[in-house]
């Protein structure tokens, strides 16, 4: 059986960096989105496109966490590709692990 992805190439800083990320309880949400996860799993170009035209106070990362739950998710529901923030993030932690097979 062929798997659909592979381990990325790595310098051991990055990947030694990469695993630490993905396995902090709480990283820095900032850092996770990278601007290319960003426009390969949501509507936005950019995090603070994101961080725009989300329905909270403030155009910052902060201010989304803050929302209410389901507010939250509601908002990552019908503009991303997850169901909620926390599947998201995860994702977002573990991106630079895994990446597709080109084919």
């Amino acid at each position: 059986m062929a798997l659909d992805h592979r381990v990325g190439t790595y310098a051991p800083a990055r990947l030694a960096t990469t695993v630490a990320r993905a396995v902090t309880p709480k990283p820095n949400t900032e850092a996770l989105f990278c601007r290319s996860f960003v426009r390969e799993h949501t509507d936005f170009e950019s995090l603070e496109a994101f961080c725009r035209a989300c329905p909270c106070e403030r155009d910052t990362v902060g201010s989304v966490q803050r929302l209410s739950a389901d507010e939250r998710d509601a908002f990552v529901a019908t503009t991303t590709d997850f169901e909620t923030w926390a599947e998201m993030r995860e994702c977002a932690a573990t991106s630079d692990l895994v990446s597709p097979v080109r084919r």
